[in-house]
């Protein structure tokens, strides 16, 4: 796992294959407590799925010295998520902190809509989550192999893949995109109050948004 986060610097979207899932959205919580992040499961295309069994989620410091590092669990659970789910994770020692508008927990992926709280347990393992740096920070997904295949940093860190601005206390980030083609862009990225009226966790971020998961959910031809 850590020679994938020390070649980081060397993965793009366009010399790696299209990501499987990424980051749609992520909040920092009421006053820089009650991080989340939410996952979109894009997959190979409509009617897919991806087994997550194994995927990691980090931060820069996402290894055995700390930081933020969640394992999906071997589970028939994780064996087939659709693409189009939605996989909210937030820091459940914070669970006072989330913003006021932040969905119920949700276990049933036929809505689409996984809410989960990020401690160890029938769905993930924690080693830790000490939050996500309100002056800067990166996210990784790294699949069962060790592979890197999305990353984005925010604020002082410059690690790789969409680099946006500050992203402090009480603020998130969400993705306005309706595909793959423009994730890359910072201006196709929005930062704004982690609060309602401003992030939408556990929800699309625009219409395009929308359509793209509407789309992902289309159950493939016959």
């Amino acid at each position: 796992m850590r020679k994938a986060l020390g070649l980081v610097l060397l993965w793009g979207l366009v010399a790696a294959a299209a990501p499987l899932v990424i980051v749609n959205e992520f909040g920092q919580g009421r006053a820089g407590f009650g991080e989340w992040v939410e996952l979109l499961v894009v997959g190979e295309g409509p009617g897919t799925f991806v087994d997550l069994r194994g995927w990691t989620i980090q931060d820069y410091q996402g290894d055995s010295r700390g930081g933020v590092y969640i394992k999906f669990k071997d589970s028939e659970f994780w064996a087939q998520v659709p693409a189009g789910t939605l996989i909210v994770i937030y820091n459940a020692g914070d669970a006072p902190n989330l913003p006021a508008h932040f969905p119920k927990d949700d276990f049933d992926p036929e809505d689409f809509l996984l809410v989960i709280p990020g401690k160890t347990g029938d769905y993930l393992e924690v080693l830790r989550w000490e939050g996500l740096a309100n002056t800067g920070d990166c996210v990784y997904i790294v699949d069962a192999r060790g592979d890197v295949v999305f990353r984005l940093s925010y604020g002082q860190r410059q690690c790789g893949g969409v680099q946006l601005g500050d992203v402090d206390r009480g603020q998130a980030a969400w993705y306005l995109g309706g595909g793959l083609e423009g994730i890359l862009t910072p201006g196709n990225w929005k930062v704004g109050p982690d609060a309602s009226g401003g992030s939408t966790p556990g929800a699309p971020n625009s219409e395009e948004n929308a359509a793209w998961m509407a789309y992902l959910r289309t159950p493939p031809e016959k």
